[in-house]
């Protein structure tokens, strides 16, 4: 430590140094400070104090240090400042894992007494039950999720925000790892190869006219025809439609909130899925009947929702129940409605396709996501490949 002798104009001797106190951790710059003292001792013993302070301070000196009564105080704290982060979906589901998981396990606890022991102990907790969580229907019992890695990386935000306040010195769920998740099942995908999709259409085309049947034939066909998602389609204002260019612009989505209801969210799932998908000439002419049979003939004041009637918009949840009595009635497996969306892939990789138009049809924010999700699909392509080798073979 670099002390300099000073002498004031009243001829008083002092003792100062330039102190370097590290980085602070909410704006990213180097922190410094001067310490002055009568004597040299003094003077050091100011310097370290003005460090320890520092990080006491959870490494910054933009505000003071913040006290909470327990985790639970501070995780609450924490989530109010990340929902003006995020979107309505991701809220919905922190708040979840805080509730089910996070709170009961270490709400009660003092901030400052949470070790990486007590938080390794309920990390192998979490994956034990995952591990060993009766899966049905593709799902874990409720409160055994397969996530842990997700809420231990919650937990880190957490407490790193309690270390920008000053609440805690340092963060022992970095200190924590967490088991691997053991491979129990395959992911199968759902779609309907060409037999049962035809089967669903004659079924379709059997149902009796009705206002409801029209809407959700003509949901139904208009998934299968884009590969939209079910909250992007179910969002669609009828200015979205561009009949003339035969273009569907997906701007925003359906999202289920804390209030558990559906509203819509004024952006899509991720910033690739803000596309404009192209149509064919049969699903324009399929938007316009049901554009004419929901307004009854008359010309529309408002920019209605493309699947509402009548003034009412559907739920998910309620449309999703639908679908899959729809499914049993035509006697096909039950693919649900993001297995339109697959079916759409499948049947544009089997017809040669470039998967990167596919990509962006389907809005994946990376081409290894098409590739990884829907190659395997391209099963009709495999036996095409081969027979194509052994014609070069015979060429040569």
């Amino acid at each position: 430590m670099n002390i300099k002798e000073y002498i004031k104009k009243d001829g008083t001797k002092v003792y100062r140094t330039n102190v370097y106190l590290g980085v602070d951790s909410l704006t990213g710059k180097q922190v410094r400070t001067t310490a002055t003292a009568n004597s040299r001792k003094m003077c050091e013993i100011k310097a370290n104090q003005a460090i320890n302070k520092f990080i006491k301070n959870g490494s910054t000196v933009a505000r003071e240090k913040t006290e909470f009564d327990n985790f639970e105080a501070l995780a609450l704290s924490w989530f109010e400042s990340y929902k003006l982060t995020v979107k309505a979906n991701s809220i919905r589901v922190v708040n979840n894992f805080l509730k089910i998981y996070i709170l009961p396990e270490l709400g009660t606890f003092k901030v400052d007494k949470i070790t990486p022991t007590l938080l390794q102990d309920i990390v192998n907790k979490w994956a034990k039950n995952a591990n060993t969580a009766d899966i049905i229907k593709g799902r874990r019992e409720r409160g055994k999720c397969k996530d842990y890695k997700l809420l231990l990386n919650i937990i880190k935000r957490i407490i790193n925000y309690g270390m920008q306040l000053g609440a805690v010195s340092s963060n022992p769920a970095v200190q924590v790892i967490p088991p691997k998740l053991k491979s129990r099942t395959v992911n199968k995908i759902k779609f309907f190869d060409k037999d049962e999709l035809k089967q669903f259409l004659k079924y379709l085309e059997g149902l009796k006219t009705t206002d409801n049947n029209i809407r959700r034939i003509t949901l139904y066909r208009f998934l299968l025809a884009t590969g939209l998602r079910i909250g992007e389609a179910l969002a669609l204002n009828w200015s979205d439609i561009d009949f003339l260019n035969r273009s569907v612009s997906v701007n925003k989505t359906i999202v289920q909130t804390l209030e558990e209801r559906d509203k819509v969210q004024d952006s899509p799932k991720t910033k690739e899925s803000h596309r404009v998908v192209a149509i064919d000439e049969t699903t324009v002419s399929i938007l316009k009947e049901w554009k004419a049979h929901q307004n009854k003939g008359t010309i529309p004041l408002a920019d209605a929702l493309v699947f509402s009637y009548n003034g009412k918009s559907y739920t998910y949840a309620n449309e999703s129940q639908i679908l899959s009595k729809h499914f049993e009635r035509a006697g096909v497996s039950k693919i649900g409605f993001h297995g339109f969306r697959h079916t759409h892939a499948s049947l544009l990789m089997n017809n040669d396709v470039n998967p990167k138009e596919i990509q962006e049809r389907l809005g994946h924010a990376d081409y290894a996501i098409t590739m990884n999700t829907y190659s395997h699909l391209a099963k009709d392509k495999k036996k095409d490949t081969a027979e194509k080798f052994s014609n070069i073979l015979k060429s040569l």
